[in-house]
């Protein structure tokens, strides 16, 4: 009987932890384009094995995933995205207490965005691009290069003359 009474305080306290307790993760997405985050979610998602995209509507913002697994991955989950001004937010809320997959998901979103365009002016101290600064540094060594032959050469003129 004290078995019984064991398990049954288990069962209970596992579906308490599991019903009652919810994961809501939310990401905003600044400078992107709607479309842009819409695509890279849906390839994100799909990208992961484990996942499956099963429905995706870009019209009313949501993206249903379930999982390709019977008990260890998430349950039929809908991800919302919403157009704000210059931003985009995506949102998910999971069953269970920290559940590690609204973060995954998350980052699976995120994963396949290109650098944004806002960012790019803003990475330079100067307002500058930074390729161009790049291009710059490449320049200058191929000029210290160039002046280093140019030693090497006359060093072996010098030493050629000198026999």
């Amino acid at each position: 009987m004290k078995n019984n009474f064991i398990t049954i305080a288990m069962l209970c306290a596992s579906a308490a932890f599991l019903g009652g307790c919810q994961t809501t993760r939310t990401a905003t997405f600044q400078d992107y384009d709607y479309n842009t985050v819409f695509k890279s979610a849906v390839s994100g998602l799909c990208s992961e094995k484990k996942l499956l995209v099963y429905q995706a509507d870009k019209e009313k913002g949501v993206i249903w995933v379930q999982s390709r697994g019977i008990f260890a991955n998430p349950p039929e989950t809908p991800i919302y995205l919403a157009r704000s001004g210059t931003a985009v937010t995506a949102s998910v809320t999971m069953q269970g207490m920290e559940n590690p997959w609204a973060d995954r998901m998350m980052a699976l979103i995120s994963s396949n965005l290109p650098p944004s365009k806002g960012r790019r002016s803003m990475e330079g101290t100067s307002g500058k691009d930074p390729g161009l600064d790049f291009e710059r540094e490449k320049l200058e060594l191929e000029k210290e290069k160039l002046k280093l032959e140019k030693e090497k050469f006359e060093f072996e003129k010098q030493k050629s003359k000198g026999k």
